[in-house]
């Protein structure tokens, strides 16, 4: 094999161990959310990465049916958040950035 077609095959076997790599660390933190109804009025949402990482910071809104924004809260450092139960039917969305966020119908 010439010098110039074994420098290419590395190259590209470089470039495929790379992809294959970034690859598996785009996928590997899928945003969860648990909605939790504590039966008091109140709902307890828990936010965390597939990673292990916490959801704390990212913003939860909770939203009508038309998609309006009732309320907008920060995820606590535990990535918890607790909030009243409003009295239109809601979702609950959590934000973790593009590629990241969960939508789910809000206990009543």
């Amino acid at each position: 094999m010439s010098r110039f077609l074994k420098k290419r095959s590395l190259t590209l076997a470089g470039i495929i161990i790379l992809l294959a790599m970034t690859s598996s660390v785009c996928f590997s933190h899928t945003l969860y959310m648990t909605v939790v109804d504590n039966e008091d009025n109140t709902v307890t949402v828990e936010g965390m990465f597939s990673t292990g990482a916490t959801a704390a910071g990212l913003t939860l809104y909770l939203e009508d049916e038309k998609e309006r924004i009732l309320k907008k809260m920060q995820m606590d450092e535990d990535g918890e958040m607790t909030f009243e139960k409003p009295k239109v039917p809601y979702d609950i969305f959590l934000d973790g950035g593009p590629g990241h966020t969960v939508r789910e119908p809000g206990p009543r």
